[in-house]
């Protein structure tokens, strides 16, 4: 089993430009589909012991507007109550290594994490 796992959503286009740079660059990783497979709480607050939650929280999807959200006046407490209702509030994709913890697709901070583990 891999150390690196990359959460993402089938058909998000961030996603799959993700999954093609590590497979291209031969990186090893478990797939995790946030929507078939959503992030239990316990799994949120291990993220959030890494990375805040509002760097998690996805403050542009259209599902806050839905929601009735104002992730400005939220607490970390409550992102993380409604990322674990509505994986579309999960930024995505994100790749989990041992040691970093690495949010949308930046090939620079996906190379930094690799290097970091290597």
């Amino acid at each position: 089993m891999s150390s690196r796992t990359l959460y993402l959503k089938s058909g998000c286009s961030t996603c799959i430009s993700a999954r093609r740079w590590l497979t291209e660059a031969h990186v090893p990783f478990a797939e995790r589909d946030m929507f078939r497979h959503p992030l239990s709480d316990d799994e949120l607050e291990t993220l959030v012991s890494r990375v805040s939650a509002a760097s998690l929280f996805s403050f542009r999807s259209p599902s806050v507007k839905s929601l009735g959200l104002n992730p400005d006046a939220m607490a970390e407490a409550e992102m993380l109550h409604w990322m674990g209702r509505e994986p579309r509030l999960i930024r995505r994709p994100l790749l989990v290594t041992p040691e970093r913890i690495v949010i949308g697709f930046d090939p620079e901070a996906l190379r930094a994490a690799l290097d970091a583990g290597a």
